[in-house]
């Protein structure tokens, strides 16, 4: 269970992250969810916004010279609540996988903050979150919120 995540690689420089948002504002792309990493030289941007905006995004964003890709990420809702998120690392560590990165969304559903997560063997965690009733969050869940 997947949703689609943009990558952004910018120059680390002032002013590029405004070119980026601005350009994703005036095409009418909300950004759900968003972490930044960054060098001395360049910075990643990594976002979820909703699925009927993904070919919108990467177009516009190509069409204005920025470097661009698609990847698929997990989302997984954890309780809000002291050890939820050590539960969940639990499960990882347990199998053995590496995490690549984790960032939280900007948005909550029932009680749980919800975290994307990028991982070396995602096939299994799905189904290992699938066995312990993790609760994970669709494409279209997402697309909902």
């Amino acid at each position: 269970m997947f949703i689609a995540q943009i990558s952004v690689y910018l120059e680390n420089a002032r002013g590029t992250l405004r070119e980026m948002t601005k350009l994703l504002a005036e095409n009418e792309i909300d950004i759900m969810a968003l972490s930044i990493a960054d060098t001395s030289n360049f910075g990643i941007v990594r976002m979820i916004i909703r699925e009927a905006c993904i070919d919108k995004a990467l177009n516009c964003m190509k069409n204005a010279g920025f470097m661009v890709k698609k990847t698929n990420v997990i989302c997984v809702g954890v309780p809000n609540k002291p050890g939820a998120l050590d539960n969940i690392l639990a499960v990882i560590e347990e199998a053995d996988i590496s995490i690549e990165y984790i960032y939280s969304f900007n948005y909550s559903v029932d009680g749980d903050a919800l975290f994307v997560l990028r991982l070396l063997d995602s096939e299994r965690v799905i189904e290992l979150f699938k066995e312990r009733n993790i609760r994970m969050y669709s494409q279209e869940e997402i697309n909902r919120l």
